[in-house]
């Protein structure tokens, strides 16, 4: 799936999950990765699909967002959006 907004397709990563974001598609667009997609679903909703090495890697760049995620998937970055909270929980 190519995205005019960035005009790119994802990269051939070992863990490449996505998300929908609460933020314009533009912000999203501005911040993101390199070889990131961007899905525009409104004026303040935005499906991101983009890579890593590890799925911590993925998690800790949607949380950079600092916005409410939806929808993730697949299930390895569920869990590891989890377990990223909970190391942190304790901080």
């Amino acid at each position: 799936m190519t995205n005019p907004d960035r005009g790119d397709i994802p990269e051939a990563w070992p863990c490449l999950g996505s998300a929908t974001l609460d933020l314009p598609a533009d912000v999203v667009a501005r911040f993101a990765p390199g070889g990131s997609v961007i899905e525009r679903l409104g004026a303040e909703r935005t499906r991101l699909t983009l890579g890593a090495w590890s799925w911590a890697g993925v998690a800790g760049i949607l949380a950079t967002f600092d916005a409410t995620l939806t929808e993730v998937e697949p299930a390895e970055l569920i869990n590891a959006c989890h377990a990223t909270a909970a190391r942190l929980d304790g901080v």
